[in-house]
């Protein structure tokens, strides 16, 4: 049945209770969304400053190892020549060595040269360069972040960081 015309407006028109619970519903979510916005903010900044820490850290223990089997097969290579006769082919050493193709979820590079083996990514923008004292040349080379051979041909009497 229905209300006859205009009598269910007289009944409510002083009644405002539904309005006041409607605005404190709205204003708790929105108030709930501010200090929700507000904390993921906040986290986001120490979340970056993390992982740039993290990337950092990571990237020099990476090149400690890569220097460290730069420096072996160095090692290897010297004693290669040193015991081979005269009338020998020449030496060769492989040291093939298992780096992570990346760092804290990013992908890097690796720059070997005479003095020194660096380590770089973008995403934060970090580099670590880490000096060696490998005393056989060294050839410039520029490789992915990843698994590595680093060989020494006596022929040229170099050593030579690829990609495996």
């Amino acid at each position: 049945m229905r209300d006859p015309a205009g009598a269910g407006d007289r009944r409510f028109r002083g009644d405002e209770r539904a309005v006041s619970v409607t605005v404190g519903y709205v204003l708790t979510l929105a108030i709930g969304a501010v200090l929700l916005s507000g904390i993921v903010i906040g986290i986001g900044g120490v979340v970056d400053s993390q992982t740039d820490r993290v990337v950092r850290g990571d990237l020099a223990v990476v090149g400690q190892t890569a220097v460290a089997n730069l420096e072996s097969a160095d090692r290897l290579a010297r004693a290669a020549e040193v015991d081979r006769p005269s009338d020998a082919d020449s030496a060769n050493v492989s040291v093939a060595v298992d780096l992570p193709t990346r760092i804290a979820g990013r992908p890097y590079r690796i720059a070997v040269d005479n003095r020194s083996v660096t380590l770089r990514t973008d995403d934060p923008e970090a580099v670590a360069e880490i000096p060696h004292v490998a005393t056989v040349p060294v050839e410039s080379s520029r490789v992915r972040g990843g698994p590595i051979r680093i060989r020494y041909d006596g022929s040229t009497g170099r050593l030579e960081v690829t990609e495996r």
